[in-house]
């Protein structure tokens, strides 16, 4: 077990209770998927299991590694690409190495990470956003630009889990082409909030979250659909069933009043 989430309930501020003792696991090395109707809280859920948000009970625990990556970036606009990686510090610490200031802090700071920006451009490679640098202020990126750039920080930081919540929302033919290649080949722990079908299909195991609380389907998009519709059948038929013993149970009652009837006359 990579994820244990044990009867966590929130709520917004002001608004009515959004999960209640909600309790779910994510396995090691799968790639699991998030999926609900809009305002079921599938994003506020990732939010907290990325520390983002404080649950108002309820425990998560999460022992490895762990790479976020956001649908919504506003909050990180005035930041530079090597802040929101986490990288600014330590590129400014070699960089004061190199130029002579050898300092106890520095050292502590780069903690023998000398290959850092060869690991940048590596990664930044491979998430085709080679035209741009750590220095480079977020606010200034597209939006695919800005999804990649957390994208490259699997690559940078190589978590053992990773959180996606909608990232195929600003990516080109291409990039989304990548981001299947990634989940289609990586051995790491991934739980992808998404309305991708196509990503959708590269999951092996999808949660479904309602108002009511998260159900399980093991495999992808294609075996929750034959599921729903099997699930939606069965529901048909209890349907019918119940309509069938309500009328039968009328005739009854009538049949049983018509008696009375002419046992009074």
């Amino acid at each position: 077990m990579c994820i244990i989430v044990k009867k966590i309930s929130y709520s917004h501020p002001g608004n009515s209770v959004l999960f209640n003792e909600l309790s779910f696991t994510v396995y090691t090395g799968s790639k699991t998927g998030l999926i609900g109707n809009n305002g079921t809280g599938k994003s506020t859920l990732l939010q907290l299991m990325a520390g983002v948000l404080p649950p108002l009970s309820g425990e998560i625990i999460i022992k490895d590694p762990m790479w976020y990556i956001p649908q919504h970036t506003g909050q990180y606009d005035w930041q530079t690409v090597g802040e929101v990686l986490g990288i600014s510090q330590k590129l400014l610490a070699l960089h004061a190495i190199l130029a002579g200031e050898a300092t106890a802090e520095n050292m502590e700071i780069l903690n023998d990470d000398w290959e850092l920006e060869e690991r940048v451009k590596e990664a930044f490679r491979k998430w085709k956003i080679e035209h741009l640098e750590p220095s480079y202020k977020f606010h200034e990126l597209s939006g695919g630009e800005k999804t990649k750039v957390f994208l490259s920080g699997i690559n940078l930081h190589d978590p053992a889990i990773v959180l996606l919540d909608e990232p195929t929302n600003h990516l080109d033919f291409d990039s989304r082409e990548l981001l299947y290649r990634f989940l289609s080949q990586t051995h790491k722990t991934c739980l992808v909030v998404s309305h991708d079908r196509t990503l959708l299909e590269q999951l092996d195991f999808l949660y479904e979250l309602s108002a009511s609380g998260i159900k399980a389907y093991g495999g992808n998009y294609s075996f929750y659909r034959e599921q729903k519709k099997i699930e939606a059948e069965a529901l048909k038929v209890q349907v019918l069933e119940k309509e069938k013993a309500i009328r039968a149970a009328r005739k009854t009652a009538r049949e049983t009043a018509e008696r009375k009837q002419k046992k009074d006359a």
